[in-house]
C-alpha cells in the first residue's frame, strides 16, 4: 500500500527546488550573491511555502 502524500513533504519539496533553481542561476556560494539575489532569494523561499504547487510542476 502507498503512502500518502504529507503536506509537509511537498513544502520541503518545495523548498529545495528552489534552492537547486536559485544556486545554479545566482552561483552556489550565497556570500557572493548581490543584496538583490539574497532577497530574491528569501522572496522565493517564502513563494515555495506559500504555494508549493507554484514552484513543483509535473
Amino acid at each position: 500500500m502507498a503512502t500518502a502524500t504529507q503536506p509537509a513533504d511537498v513544502a520541503e519539496d518545495a523548498l529545495v527546488h528552489v534552492d537547486v533553481d536559485t544556486r545554479r542561476e545566482f552561483g552556489p556560494d550565497e556570500s557572493q550573491w548581490a543584496p538583490g539575489q539574497r532577497r530574491e532569494y528569501l522572496l522565493r523561499l517564502d513563494a515555495a511555502r506559500l504555494d508549493p504547487g507554484s514552484v513543483i510542476t509535473t
